[in-house]
C-alpha cells in the first residue's frame, strides 16, 4: 500500500505498520520537503548543537548518536510512554531532523 503525507508532510504515515516509520524514515521524508532555509526557520534562534544535546566541538559519530537516541525518545509512535501529546512529540521531533539537517550540511561541506 502507497504511503500517504499527514500533517503538513512532515511524517508519513504506513498505514501496513499503524505507525509514523522509523528514525531515517523521519529524517528522508523531512529531507525531502524542507531545504536548508527551512530547516533554519524551524530552530529560528536554537543551536543544532543545542537542540541535539552536544557540544560544539562534537565528531560526526557523537552527533549521529545523538540523534539516533533523540528520535527513538520522541518519536510520535512512542510518545504516549513519556507523557507528551504527538503534537509536542511531532514538534520535537521537527526540530531534532532540522538541527541534524544543518549539522550533516555542514559536515558535508567541511
Amino acid at each position: 500500500m502507497a504511503k500517504r503525507g499527514l500533517m503538513d508532510g512532515y511524517r508519513t504515515y504506513d498505514a501496513e505498520r499503524e505507525g509514523f516509520g522509523s528514525s531515517w524514515q523521519w529524517r528522508d521524508a523531512f529531507r525531502e520537503r524542507m531545504g536548508m532555509d527551512e530547516a533554519r526557520e524551524v530552530l529560528q534562534d536554537n543551536s543544532p548543537h543545542a537542540v541535539l544535546e552536544l557540544p560544539t566541538g562534537a565528531t560526526w559519530n557523537e552527533i549521529k548518536r545523538a540523534y539516533r537516541a533523540l528520535a527513538l525518545k520522541f518519536h510520535p509512535d512512542h510518545c504516549g510512554a513519556r507523557g507528551l501529546t504527538e503534537a509536542e512529540a511531532t514538534e520535537r521531533m521537527k526540530e531534532i531532523n532540522a538541527a541534524y539537517t544543518i549539522l550533516e550540511h555542514q559536515h558535508h561541506q567541511a
